[in-house]
């Protein structure tokens, strides 16, 4: 088992307030219509997007910590329905994926990850992904991968490990698949090309 990294009030990351201003971003976002896919009722796209707002914040929160330089995606969304990435470290962009954590369990190698293929991952240079657990207050993301060994991934609709139907198609991967070293992942980022 690997050490996930983890983001909570250990390292300074206030999750309640992170919390409270993800929820206020994602409503304005709602508000312009930038996460409307799958149809899912308001209160659901509401939480979704806040979660994926609470995620970028606390790896943005682990960038200052490490004083890595970064940049944010200011995308105007009364322009374009969605933000291009999340951060983009040297010119490296990194699209941050997080979900709720919803089951007892710890993500192990086994577990796969679903990335929606209308939001073209050969586009990010990486993803890294993570989990948002509400009981211990944390973030944790378990590993990266590059954008473009995501797209090399087959399609799927139905999640492999815990068989629910994807709302969207997917290229799947194991969690197995990512890599885990995140100085790796930053040593990449400021190379250049």
């Amino acid at each position: 088992r690997h050490n996930m990294l983890l983001i909570g009030r250990d390292n300074g990351f206030r999750f309640a307030a992170h919390w409270r201003y993800a929820q206020s971003k994602a409503a304005a976002m709602l508000a312009q219509q930038l996460y409307s896919r799958f149809g899912y009722d308001d209160e659901l796209r509401l939480e979704k997007a806040a979660i994926g707002c609470l995620g970028e914040a606390a790896f943005r929160h682990f960038l200052h910590s490490q004083r890595i330089p970064f940049q944010e995606d200011t995308t105007d969304f009364s322009q374009a329905r969605s933000d291009a990435f999340d951060v983009a470290i040297h010119g490296k962009t990194i699209d941050v994926k997080v979900a709720k954590k919803s089951t007892p369990n710890l993500p192990n190698d086994h577990w796969t990850y679903g990335y929606p293929q209308e939001q073209h991952p050969a586009s990010k240079d990486y993803v890294v992904v993570g989990l948002v657990d509400f009981t211990l207050g944390i973030v944790a993301f378990y590993g990266w991968i590059s954008g473009a060994q995501i797209s090399r991934y087959p399609v799927v609709t139905h999640n492999a490990y815990a068989k629910f139907p994807y709302e969207t198609p997917n290229h799947e991967f194991r969690y197995g698949d990512m890599n885990k070293d995140f100085q790796q992942l930053f040593r990449l980022c400021a190379a250049t090309p």
